[in-house]
Protein backbone atom coordinates (compact mmCIF):
# COMPACT_ATOMS: atom_id res chain seq x y z
CA UNK A 1 0.00 0.00 0.00
CA UNK A 2 1.27 3.57 -1.21
CA UNK A 3 -0.53 6.59 0.33
CA UNK A 4 0.40 10.51 -0.63
CA UNK A 5 -0.73 13.61 2.25
CA UNK A 6 -0.90 16.94 1.30
CA UNK A 7 -1.83 19.28 4.06
CA UNK A 8 -2.37 22.69 4.63
CA UNK A 9 -2.51 24.38 7.55
CA UNK A 10 -3.69 28.58 8.04
CA UNK A 11 -3.71 29.75 11.71
CA UNK A 12 -5.25 33.22 12.86
CA UNK A 13 -4.90 34.88 16.05
CA UNK A 14 -7.70 37.49 17.62
CA UNK A 15 -6.47 39.68 20.16
CA UNK A 16 -9.37 40.77 22.74
CA UNK A 17 -7.75 42.77 24.67
CA UNK A 18 -5.03 45.98 23.99
CA UNK A 19 -3.30 46.22 27.17
CA UNK A 20 -0.17 45.55 26.21
CA UNK A 21 2.97 47.89 26.10
CA UNK A 22 4.33 48.47 23.00
CA UNK A 23 7.55 48.43 24.48
CA UNK A 24 10.48 47.98 22.34
CA UNK A 25 11.07 44.04 22.55
CA UNK A 26 12.75 43.02 18.97
CA UNK A 27 10.50 39.47 18.85
CA UNK A 28 13.77 38.51 21.75
CA UNK A 29 10.72 37.63 24.49
CA UNK A 30 8.02 36.78 24.74
CA UNK A 31 5.50 39.61 26.62
CA UNK A 32 1.76 38.42 27.89
CA UNK A 33 -0.61 40.24 30.13
CA UNK A 34 -2.68 38.79 33.31
CA UNK A 35 -6.20 38.69 31.89
CA UNK A 36 -5.30 38.94 27.88
CA UNK A 37 -7.86 36.93 25.26
CA UNK A 38 -6.85 35.42 22.30
CA UNK A 39 -8.77 33.62 20.18
CA UNK A 40 -7.24 30.84 17.67
CA UNK A 41 -8.74 29.92 15.03
CA UNK A 42 -7.19 26.59 12.86
CA UNK A 43 -8.07 25.57 9.32
CA UNK A 44 -6.79 22.45 7.93
CA UNK A 45 -7.37 21.20 4.70
CA UNK A 46 -6.31 17.47 3.64
CA UNK A 47 -5.99 15.29 0.23
CA UNK A 48 -4.55 11.73 0.58
CA UNK A 49 -4.37 9.75 -2.42
CA UNK A 50 -3.91 5.75 -1.33
CA UNK A 51 -3.10 3.18 -3.99
CA UNK A 52 -3.42 -0.75 -2.37
CA UNK A 53 -4.14 -3.74 -3.96
CA UNK A 54 -4.07 -1.91 -7.38
CA UNK A 55 -6.84 0.28 -6.64
CA UNK A 56 -6.43 4.34 -6.21
CA UNK A 57 -8.92 6.24 -3.53
CA UNK A 58 -8.56 9.69 -3.21
CA UNK A 59 -9.79 11.11 0.42
CA UNK A 60 -10.40 15.06 1.07
CA UNK A 61 -11.02 16.57 4.12
CA UNK A 62 -11.55 20.58 5.41
CA UNK A 63 -11.42 20.57 9.01
CA UNK A 64 -12.21 24.06 11.47
CA UNK A 65 -11.03 24.47 15.07
CA UNK A 66 -11.25 27.05 17.50
CA UNK A 67 -9.50 27.85 20.88
CA UNK A 68 -9.92 29.91 23.37
CA UNK A 69 -7.19 31.46 25.34
CA UNK A 70 -6.67 33.39 28.34
CA UNK A 71 -3.66 34.49 30.55
CA UNK A 72 -4.40 33.39 33.98
CA UNK A 73 -1.25 34.37 35.62
CA UNK A 74 2.21 35.96 34.82
CA UNK A 75 5.55 36.15 36.85
CA UNK A 76 8.54 37.25 36.26
CA UNK A 77 9.91 34.43 34.60
CA UNK A 78 6.90 32.72 33.27
CA UNK A 79 3.32 32.89 32.32
CA UNK A 80 0.03 30.68 32.82
CA UNK A 81 -2.24 30.17 29.97
CA UNK A 82 -5.32 28.36 29.88
CA UNK A 83 -6.91 26.71 26.64
CA UNK A 84 -9.98 25.74 25.54
CA UNK A 85 -11.42 24.16 22.77
CA UNK A 86 -14.59 25.60 21.87
CA UNK A 87 -15.58 24.29 18.37
CA UNK A 88 -14.55 21.86 15.59
CA UNK A 89 -16.22 21.16 12.15
CA UNK A 90 -14.98 18.74 9.69
CA UNK A 91 -16.37 17.88 6.40
CA UNK A 92 -15.23 15.70 3.70
CA UNK A 93 -15.00 12.41 1.29
CA UNK A 94 -13.03 9.00 2.43
CA UNK A 95 -13.30 6.41 -0.05
CA UNK A 96 -16.48 7.56 -1.30
CA UNK A 97 -18.04 8.24 1.49
CA UNK A 98 -19.18 11.91 2.14
CA UNK A 99 -19.76 13.06 5.36
CA UNK A 100 -19.76 16.21 7.89
CA UNK A 101 -19.51 17.03 11.01
CA UNK A 102 -20.28 20.58 13.17
CA UNK A 103 -20.02 20.78 16.68
CA UNK A 104 -22.90 22.83 17.60
CA UNK A 105 -25.26 20.38 16.36
CA UNK A 106 -26.37 18.13 19.01
CA UNK A 107 -27.16 15.03 16.37
CA UNK A 108 -23.50 15.48 15.27
CA UNK A 109 -22.12 15.29 18.83
CA UNK A 110 -24.26 12.13 18.96
CA UNK A 111 -22.86 10.67 16.06
CA UNK A 112 -19.73 8.33 15.72
CA UNK A 113 -17.36 11.14 14.80
CA UNK A 114 -19.34 13.14 17.79
CA UNK A 115 -18.41 10.28 20.28
CA UNK A 116 -14.60 10.73 19.39
CA UNK A 117 -14.77 14.67 19.35
CA UNK A 118 -16.88 15.29 22.56
CA UNK A 119 -13.78 14.77 24.60
CA UNK A 120 -11.87 17.40 23.02
CA UNK A 121 -14.59 20.16 23.89
CA UNK A 122 -15.11 23.01 26.53
CA UNK A 123 -11.97 21.06 28.11
CA UNK A 124 -9.52 23.96 29.89
CA UNK A 125 -5.95 23.15 29.50
CA UNK A 126 -3.67 24.88 31.63
CA UNK A 127 0.39 25.40 31.22
CA UNK A 128 2.76 27.32 32.24
CA UNK A 129 5.25 28.58 29.43
CA UNK A 130 8.59 30.58 29.95
CA UNK A 131 9.67 33.93 28.20
CA UNK A 132 11.16 32.15 25.36
CA UNK A 133 7.44 30.52 24.74
CA UNK A 134 7.63 26.61 25.75
CA UNK A 135 5.97 24.88 27.71
CA UNK A 136 7.86 24.19 31.18
CA UNK A 137 4.67 22.29 32.93
CA UNK A 138 1.41 21.24 32.14
CA UNK A 139 -1.73 19.93 34.75
CA UNK A 140 -1.48 16.37 34.27
CA UNK A 141 -4.99 16.24 34.87
CA UNK A 142 -5.82 18.30 31.78
CA UNK A 143 -2.91 17.20 30.01
CA UNK A 144 -4.49 13.29 30.22
CA UNK A 145 -7.89 14.22 29.07
CA UNK A 146 -6.58 15.62 26.21
CA UNK A 147 -4.97 12.75 24.52
CA UNK A 148 -7.85 10.17 23.45
CA UNK A 149 -5.74 9.34 20.42
CA UNK A 150 -8.28 11.44 18.01
CA UNK A 151 -7.16 11.21 14.34
CA UNK A 152 -7.89 15.42 14.02
CA UNK A 153 -6.47 16.35 16.99
CA UNK A 154 -3.16 14.07 16.21
CA UNK A 155 -3.07 15.75 12.28
CA UNK A 156 -3.92 18.82 14.24
CA UNK A 157 -0.44 18.58 16.51
CA UNK A 158 1.33 17.17 13.61
CA UNK A 159 1.04 20.38 11.50
CA UNK A 160 2.07 22.29 14.48
CA UNK A 161 5.36 20.73 15.73
CA UNK A 162 4.53 17.06 16.90
CA UNK A 163 4.62 17.70 20.21
CA UNK A 164 2.54 16.43 23.23
CA UNK A 165 3.18 19.58 25.60
CA UNK A 166 1.90 22.39 23.08
CA UNK A 167 0.16 23.95 25.66
CA UNK A 168 -2.92 22.75 24.58
CA UNK A 169 -3.20 24.19 21.41
CA UNK A 170 -2.07 27.88 22.90
CA UNK A 171 2.40 27.07 22.27
CA UNK A 172 1.63 27.34 18.07
CA UNK A 173 0.90 30.83 18.74
CA UNK A 174 4.13 32.12 20.49
CA UNK A 175 7.08 32.58 18.11
CA UNK A 176 10.49 34.46 20.17
CA UNK A 177 13.22 35.22 17.61
CA UNK A 178 16.44 35.10 18.74
CA UNK A 179 18.65 37.50 19.68
CA UNK A 180 20.14 39.96 16.89
CA UNK A 181 18.46 38.45 13.67
CA UNK A 182 18.39 40.33 10.69
CA UNK A 183 15.98 40.10 7.29
CA UNK A 184 17.86 37.22 6.12
CA UNK A 185 19.50 35.32 8.78
CA UNK A 186 18.05 31.87 9.42
CA UNK A 187 18.04 29.49 12.90
CA UNK A 188 16.88 26.07 13.22
CA UNK A 189 14.83 24.31 15.81
CA UNK A 190 13.65 20.75 16.50
CA UNK A 191 10.92 18.66 18.57
CA UNK A 192 11.51 15.30 19.09
CA UNK A 193 8.30 13.84 21.15
CA UNK A 194 6.78 9.94 21.30
CA UNK A 195 7.09 8.69 17.59
CA UNK A 196 7.93 12.27 16.03
CA UNK A 197 11.05 13.90 15.33
CA UNK A 198 10.56 17.41 13.36
CA UNK A 199 13.27 19.64 12.10
CA UNK A 200 12.65 23.15 11.12
CA UNK A 201 14.97 25.99 9.47
CA UNK A 202 13.58 29.78 10.08
CA UNK A 203 14.40 32.86 7.76
CA UNK A 204 13.69 36.51 8.62
CA UNK A 205 12.16 37.56 5.16
CA UNK A 206 11.83 40.87 6.41
CA UNK A 207 10.33 43.31 9.02
CA UNK A 208 7.18 45.22 8.65
CA UNK A 209 6.81 48.10 11.23
CA UNK A 210 5.90 45.83 14.39
CA UNK A 211 5.38 42.80 12.48
CA UNK A 212 8.55 40.10 11.35
CA UNK A 213 7.61 37.89 8.16
CA UNK A 214 9.21 34.60 8.75
CA UNK A 215 9.64 31.76 6.22
CA UNK A 216 9.73 27.86 7.45
CA UNK A 217 11.30 24.57 5.51
CA UNK A 218 11.87 21.80 7.31
CA UNK A 219 11.06 17.85 7.80
CA UNK A 220 9.12 15.59 9.71
CA UNK A 221 9.05 12.03 10.71
CA UNK A 222 6.61 9.80 11.87
CA UNK A 223 6.74 6.40 13.18
CA UNK A 224 4.05 4.85 15.60
CA UNK A 225 1.11 2.76 16.66
CA UNK A 226 -2.14 4.33 16.96
CA UNK A 227 -5.68 2.50 17.46
CA UNK A 228 -8.42 3.24 15.56
CA UNK A 229 -11.72 1.14 15.59
CA UNK A 230 -9.92 -1.36 17.79
CA UNK A 231 -7.65 -2.05 15.06
CA UNK A 232 -3.65 -0.90 15.93
CA UNK A 233 -2.52 0.95 13.12
CA UNK A 234 1.47 1.22 12.83
CA UNK A 235 2.03 4.85 10.84
CA UNK A 236 5.42 5.44 9.37
CA UNK A 237 5.32 8.53 7.58
CA UNK A 238 8.14 11.39 5.94
CA UNK A 239 6.91 14.63 5.34
CA UNK A 240 8.24 18.06 3.99
CA UNK A 241 7.24 21.30 5.64
CA UNK A 242 7.00 24.93 4.10
CA UNK A 243 5.93 28.03 5.03
CA UNK A 244 5.27 31.25 6.47
CA UNK A 245 3.88 33.24 9.78
CA UNK A 246 3.48 36.77 10.76
CA UNK A 247 4.91 37.24 14.27
CA UNK A 248 4.22 41.13 16.44
CA UNK A 249 7.68 41.78 17.14
CA UNK A 250 6.10 43.89 20.87
CA UNK A 251 4.40 40.60 22.36
CA UNK A 252 6.26 37.12 20.48
CA UNK A 253 2.15 36.67 19.68
CA UNK A 254 1.98 35.09 15.79
CA UNK A 255 -0.71 36.84 14.12
CA UNK A 256 -1.18 34.18 11.41
CA UNK A 257 0.51 31.01 10.25
CA UNK A 258 0.33 29.13 6.74
CA UNK A 259 1.95 25.54 6.62
CA UNK A 260 1.77 23.31 4.16
CA UNK A 261 3.12 19.18 4.63
CA UNK A 262 3.46 17.04 1.98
Amino acid sequence: MTQKNYFIFFLAVTLFTTVISKAQNNGTKLILVKGQKLQIDNVVKSLTNMDMMGQSMEMTSDASMTHQVEVKDTKETNYTVASTITKITSSGNAMGQAYTFDSDKKEDLESEIGKAMKGQLNVTHEADFNTSGNVISEKAAAAAEAQNGNPMMDMMKNLTGGGSDDGGGAGEIFQVLPKGKKPGDSWTDSTIAEGSKTYKTYTLKEIKGNDAILTLSGTQSTNKKIEQQGMEVNVTMESKLSGESTVDLTTGIVKQKSLVMD
